[in-house]
């Protein structure tokens, strides 16, 4: 929780995950790079819009992971963030900044909103996940994650 802003590490989480059965979320894995710690700045909020090459029908809550392989720093991984995919639709040019990468026609942007985090940050076990495009798998959390509401990240200004 070192890096949960102050007013929110006294937030009381009221939402447990395991309040019976161990719930079962779909997860992405994100990498972090020099200069481009995408997974990170999905956990910040600074980057609202996540890229692929392809689209897929699942919406919903999704917990943002950071790659082991290919990534570098703190966050490698680990389990960061829980969001909610809302929408999917053509890459716009006005998505640049929402989504840390340049504009690229034929690609598909995701936006999230409703982001959570969880009480501890937490390692996954590895999945085969690999190619240009990378898709979801399952996950379960560990009893005693919590969530902790972000109200203060604000999604990408989209109009439903």
């Amino acid at each position: 929780m070192g890096d949960t802003p102050a007013l929110l590490r006294n937030t009381f989480c009221t939402q447990p995950f395991m309040a019976g059965k161990p719930k079962i979320y779909k997860a992405l894995i994100m990498n972090d790079y020099d200069g481009a710690p995408y997974a990170e700045w999905i956990k910040q909020g600074e980057k609202t819009i996540e890229t692929r090459t392809r689209t897929f029908h699942y919406r919903g809550d999704l917990v943002i992971c950071c790659g082991k392989t290919n990534s570098v720093g703190k966050n490698r991984g680990r389990a960061l963030c829980l969001v909610e995919l809302w929408k999917a639709r053509p890459m716009k040019k006005g998505d640049e900044a929402a989504a840390g990468v340049r504009y690229q026609p034929g690609i598909y942007s995701f936006l999230f909103r409703n982001w959570r985090h969880f009480s501890y940050d937490f390692e996954f076990s590895s999945q085969r996940v690999s190619g240009a495009w990378q898709s979801f798998f399952n996950i379960t959390l560990p009893p005693d994650v919590r969530l902790i509401p972000r109200p203060d990240i604000k999604p990408f200004d989209e109009k439903e």
